[in-house]
């Protein structure tokens, strides 16, 4: 298969970004659906295309390797880095983890992120723009990992291996922290049961979960609802109604002035803010006008669990070894 990757950055409504060259520097925008570079407006529709040339290409600051591709329409500014599979593995891993991790876990984070990319390429197919996102709800991808990072030695010590159920390339999800206890791919994302079997809930003691305390004013709440358009009155109080089979929130019940209100705990999330609700671990209880959430874990708690991975690398474990262990039935095969 081609090595070649792009990945999707920026997608801007409104404003201009500037990008840096050797030497030069140059504002980008987007007007009624016109590309405009330094003021002056590009016909026909092609995308710009940038090469780094000698030096390194930046975009806000980001360097980033490979060629940038600038598209202009409806939607505003869409730039989409292209670039080498590996390099962008390496991004990633220097993106998601810490630089001095052990070195097992760092290649079992490699292995896992070039799977989800190749499976992201697979699925969008060759006409596709850009394969991924830059963003958490894709994988993390600030730019160039540094020459001298573990992560660049990871994405080289693991060069073409991606995880394998059948003879397809899985779906390989993870996760900051799981709490203690790994989700499956059904109840984190609705997925149709037994399409992905080597995504359990089981116990992991490699990663009991730092504990954590949210407080939202009930009023925060209300409000995220109402501008979300699913509860137009306050909310009063807020409980967990149903859970999945690994203990996380699935249901919530809001109690406001015209009745009960049924919500799913993952919407709650997505609306507050994954940094402000980490995980959906959690036990929730009202206190005064606030609803208090004490959970543990970071994420969705699905597949490798970057602070477990780690705890395994330190016990001893090798990468393969950490993967069969949060994608069993896996197998690692080369690809390339």
């Amino acid at each position: 298969m081609r090595r070649y990757l792009t990945a999707l950055l920026l997608l801007l409504t409104q404003g201009g970004r500037p990008i840096e060259l050797p030497g030069s520097r140059h504002t980008l925008l987007a007007r009624a659906g016109a590309l405009l570079v330094d003021g002056r407006t590009l016909s026909g529709g092609e995308p710009l295309i940038v090469y780094p040339g000698e030096g390194r290409l930046r975009v806000d600051q980001r360097p980033l390797p490979g060629r940038l591709e600038v598209w202009a329409d409806a939607r505003g500014l869409l730039l989409v880095n292209a670039l080498d599979l590996e390099d962008y593995v390496a991004a990633v891993v220097a993106s998601e983890v810490p630089k001095d991790w052990p070195e097992a876990a760092l290649e079992a984070q490699a292995v896992a992120a070039r799977t989800f990319a190749v499976a992201q390429k697979i699925a969008q197919g060759p006409a596709a723009r850009a394969h991924l996102g830059s963003s958490v709800l894709d994988q993390v991808y600030a730019g160039a990992a540094h020459p001298a990072s573990g992560a660049l030695s990871a994405a080289h010590a693991t060069a073409g291996e991606v995880l394998t159920y059948g003879a397809a390339p899985i779906a390989a999800y993870f996760s900051a922290s799981c709490g203690g206890r790994s989700e499956t791919g059904e109840d984190a994302f609705n997925l149709a049961a037994g399409t992905t079997p080597y995504l359990v809930s089981e116990q992991d003691d490699a990663d009991p979960g730092r504990a954590w305390v949210v407080r939202k004013p009930l009023a925060q709440i209300s409000a995220a609802l109402r501008k979300a358009g699913r509860v137009l009155a306050p909310v009063t109080s807020v409980r967990v109604s149903a859970r999945t089979g690994s203990g996380r929130a699935r249901t919530l019940l809001l109690d406001t002035p015209s009745g009960e209100r049924s919500l799913a705990a993952v919407e709650l999330r997505q609306m507050l803010g994954y940094e402000a609700l980490p995980s959906l671990l959690f036990a929730v209880s009202v206190e005064g006008t606030d609803a208090v959430f004490r959970g543990r874990g970071n994420g969705h708690g699905v597949g490798l669990c970057q602070w477990g991975a780690r705890a395994r690398a330190v016990r001893g474990e090798s990468y393969r070894q950490i993967l069969a262990h949060y994608y069993p039935g896996s197998e690692v095969r080369r690809m390339y």
